[in-house]
C-alpha cells in the first residue's frame, strides 16, 4: 500500500475509536461549553507550542463560536526559537501567571487545555492554578501515552489528573503512525488531526445543546461569503440574502472589550 493511505487509513481508525470510546466525555465538555455559553461566558483555550495552534485554528474563524479565544503565550506560540519552547514550556511560574493573566471568570467562563503528553510544567500548573479558582476545566490529551511517562510537575500529576472532563485524542505512543519499509522510526504525525477533530467536534456538539435550550450560539460566516454574488450565494440556502459581513462585524463589536486579542 502506498504510505499516504496507509496514513489515510491509521488516522481514520483512530477517528473511530475515538467516536467509540468519548462519547460520554463529549457530551460532559459539551455540556461545560453550552453553560459558559447561556450564561454570555467566554470558552477559553490554550496549550504550548503545537497545541496552542489547535487552540489558534479554532479562534476567530469560519463556522466557529464568537465566544470563543485562544489564549496565545508568545514565548510559546512556536513562531521562532522552536528549540527553546521544550524548556519555556517546563518552567514553573507561567502557566500560574496566564490563568491569573486573562481574569478567567469562574462563574460563567470555562477553560480547555490542550497537550498531546499531559506531561509539560505550563499546562499542569495552568490546570492546577485554574483548578483553584474553581475554572470549569476541559482537557484534550492522550491519555494511554501520558502513562507511560515519568511525571514532570513536582505535583506528581499530569493534565488528566487535574481537569474536570477529560477528551482523549487516543494518540498513538510516539505521535506517529506509518511504519515505512528502510525507516527506523515511525513517522507520519497524529495528533494534530485528532486534536483538531475533538475541538469541533466539542464545539458543533455545545451549539446542538444551546439550540436544545432555546439559546442560539453565535458563530462566524466565512468572510469570503460576502464576495460571493447573491446567484451564487442563492443556489445554497443557508447562504442566501446573507449579509455575512455586518453579521461578522456585529460579533466582533459585541466581543471586541471582552476578549483582548480580538
Amino acid at each position: 500500500m502506498e504510505a499516504w493511505k496507509d496514513y489515510y487509513y491509521g488516522i481514520n481508525e483512530i477517528l473511530l475509536k475515538i467516536v467509540d470510546t468519548q462519547q460520554e466525555n463529549m457530551i460532559k465538555a459539551a455540556e461545560i461549553c453550552a453553560e459558559t455559553t447561556k450564561k454570555g461566558g467566554i470558552i477559553y483555550a490554550f496549550g504550548c507550542w503545537h497545541s496552542m495552534l489547535i487552540a489558534q485554528e479554532q479562534f476567530y474563524r469560519a463556522a466557529s463560536p464568537a465566544n470563543f479565544m485562544a489564549i496565545c503565550e508568545p514565548s510559546l506560540t512556536g513562531a521562532t526559537q522552536l528549540s527553546a519552547i521544550g524548556r519555556i514550556e517546563n518552567c514553573y511560574g507561567i502557566g500560574e501567571t496566564i490563568v491569573d493573566y486573562w481574569r478567567i471568570n469562574p462563574e460563567k467562563d470555562c477553560l480547555i487545555l490542550i497537550s498531546n503528553s499531559g506531561n509539560n510544567i505550563v499546562t499542569v500548573e495552568a490546570a492546577l492554578r485554574a483548578k483553584e479558582k474553581k475554572i470549569p476545566l476541559i482537557g484534550i490529551t492522550s491519555t494511554e501515552y501520558a502513562d507511560t511517562m515519568i511525571t514532570r510537575h513536582k505535583s506528581a500529576k499530569k493534565l488528566k489528573d487535574v481537569v474536570d472532563v477529560v477528551l482523549d485524542n487516543c494518540c498513538p505512543i510516539g505521535d506517529a503512525i506509518c511504519q515505512l519499509e528502510g525507516l527506523p522510526l515511525k513517522t507520519g504525525p497524529a495528533s494534530g488531526i485528532l486534536m483538531n477533530f475533538l475541538m469541533s467536534s466539542l464545539f458543533v456538539q455545545m451549539e446542538q445543546l444551546c439550540l436544545q435550550d432555546g439559546v442560539m450560539p453565535e458563530i462566524y460566516y466565512n468572510g469570503h461569503v460576502k464576495m460571493m454574488t447573491e446567484e451564487a450565494k442563492a443556489k445554497y440556502k443557508w447562504l442566501d440574502k446573507v449579509d455575512a459581513a455586518k453579521h461578522n462585524l456585529d460579533l466582533i463589536d459585541k466581543y471586541y472589550y471582552r476578549i483582548k486579542t480580538l
